[in-house]
């Protein structure tokens, strides 16, 4: 059989992965409350998944860099697979928890699948590679979630199903990688120097110039999307006037865009503007998108305002993804990259509690933290230069 292309190749994997961990997601808070947990508890499940990715992110970013990519997809796949069987058949809390920790674990590869995008592009080419990667996230997490909402329906409630859907999903993955994902030239053929040295030489890397400046503005523009993410729901009932079912399809309707935006149009501007200049573009127009999401009413300027948020998240991620991967050393890309989700998964976990604390003295409160926090990367954008076309030593180039 025919192998695809390998940017097209890790495209599949992550759109399958994708899948596999979105098919829960409708189904974990009330799992949780059903089997026994309530208040802190059932946030402690939740983000059971963000703290074992923020735990392992980085150790396996580096691992990859040692041993090959393929090697640490196929393992975390295979993890997946046990993770989303374990949740099927959850029949107490302490399962339940377990299974969220091991699907952390494998959704930690995360960071590996974007260095493996950026060992297989080169650098003229990345931005557009990394979209691809974004429109992956998109479409995963557009079909995903409906998916296992109607697979719990179809079980009746009960977890089995669903469970059964996403380990189906995941060892779809596990197969793919397998056959079709070849494996990359290993970056640093050296002796592992264990848990603790290999964080420290990623600790090292971090002092590259730009490198501290890109995962800062990275950490920031997610800790801000945070606010929305987590409150969007209340929004939608208490100021929208709007079920759930219609609030998700404004969710759905952002991921569409930024999917088909990052996908389709990406490669085109970053061949005329370059990085840089979008990144900016894209900060500008979401900090007041944020600020004005309590104030736009159903329908046409609800719909505009996401439109906004959808094209600016489409030009910022594949952007900073790809300068990140042109200013880090080359032995150390993959490391790098966990270090960027580890500090994705910090805002997961920080970043709901404090959005909903503060949407408790007004609805508007955490959309205007939002869009002040977005002033810090388009500050800090200010000072990017556009990284030669030709990488300089110590940074990625053409594979």
């Amino acid at each position: 059989m025919r192998r695809p292309q390998p940017v097209t190749a890790v495209f599949l994997t992550v759109l399958f992965d994708i899948l596999s961990f979105g098919l829960v997601i409708p189904d974990v808070q009330l799992r949780a409350e059903k089997l026994g947990a309530s208040g802190a508890m059932v946030g402690l499940v939740i983000a059971a998944y963000s703290i074992a990715q923020f735990l392992c992110a980085p150790y396996l970013g580096r691992l990859s860099d040692r041993v090959g990519r393929r090697k640490v997809l196929l393992v975390t796949s295979a993890f997946a697979v046990l993770a989303a069987l374990a949740y099927g058949f959850s029949s107490n809390l302490a399962v339940m928890v377990g299974s969220r920790l091991l699907l952390g674990i494998a959704g930690a590869n995360l960071g590996v699948a974007y260095a493996y995008m950026a060992d297989v592009s080169a650098p003229e080419n990345r931005a557009a590679a990394m979209g691809k990667l974004g429109m992956a996230f998109g479409l995963g997490f557009m079909l995903g979630p409906p998916t296992g909402a109607w697979l719990v329906l179809v079980g009746g409630g009960e977890p089995l199903l669903l469970g059964l859907g996403s380990a189906g999903f995941a060892l779809v993955n596990l197969v793919f990688v397998w056959l079709f994902l070849p494996d990359t030239p290993v970056r640093e053929p050296s002796r592992s120097a264990g848990v603790l040295g290999e964080l420290r030489r990623v600790g090292q890397a971090l002092r590259t110039p730009g490198l501290g400046l890109l995962l800062t503005m990275f950490f920031v523009a997610n800790f801000a999307f945070s606010n929305l993410e987590s409150t969007f729901f209340l929004l939608g009932k208490d100021v929208y006037r709007i079920d759930q079912l219609q609030t998700s399809f404004v969710l759905v309707y952002v991921g569409l865009v930024a999917a088909v935006f990052q996908g389709a149009v990406i490669p085109r501007l970053v061949a005329r503007f370059g990085e840089v200049r979008l990144l900016k573009v894209a900060y500008v127009v979401q900090a007041p998108a944020l600020a004005l999401v309590p104030f736009t009413p159903p329908w046409l300027p609800l719909l505009a305002g996401a439109l906004v948020l959808g094209v600016g998240n489409g030009m910022a991620q594949p952007s900073l993804s790809s300068l990140l991967s042109r200013v880090a050393p080359v032995a150390l890309v993959g490391g790098v990259f966990g270090v960027q989700q580890a500090l994705g998964a910090i805002a997961r976990i920080v970043g709901p509690v404090l959005g909903n604390w503060l949407y408790e003295a007004g609805p508007w409160v955490p959309y205007a933290l939002a869009a002040l926090l977005m002033v810090v990367p388009l500050t800090l954008a200010q000072r990017l230069r556009e990284p030669p076309e030709t990488a300089p030593e110590g940074a990625p180039g053409p594979r």
